[in-house]
């Protein structure tokens, strides 16, 4: 049989989520829970900052897909912040593209000394 805890995250980490590195005290204990699965409610989420989204975010939904127990499911999640998950997932998901970097124009130096001789060049 399946046990499942729900957990009010306002209990835990308080009503304003603004610090990333408060997602690693909901992690210790999520980790530290005997059921098969845990249920995190926001229900009482006044405020959250897009980095403490952005943790729980990489934390809760990326890297516990399918491979952690226990399963953690995100419930009640206000709208306000609901958008926030949304901004976040698509930056999350979206590959990166970089742009190749013109190293033509890079002056590269032996010596503190030649750096300064071409400072003195530059017209400011």
């Amino acid at each position: 049989m399946n046990k499942v805890r729900i957990v009010d995250i306002t209990t835990l980490l308080g009503q304003d989520l603004r610090l990333r590195n408060t997602v690693v005290d909901g992690l210790l204990y999520v980790n530290n829970c005997d059921e098969d699965k845990v249920v995190i409610d926001f229900k009482n989420v006044k405020f959250a900052t897009r980095s403490f989204i952005d943790e729980y975010y990489n934390t809760f939904v990326l890297k516990r897909i399918g491979h952690c127990k226990p399963e953690v499911e995100t419930i009640n999640v206000p709208s306000d912040i609901q958008y926030i998950f949304n901004v976040v997932s698509k930056t999350q998901t979206r590959k990166r593209v970089y742009e190749e970097v013109d190293r033509s124009h890079v002056h590269r130096f032996n010596t503190l000394e030649e750096m300064r001789a071409w400072f003195k060049t530059l017209s400011f």
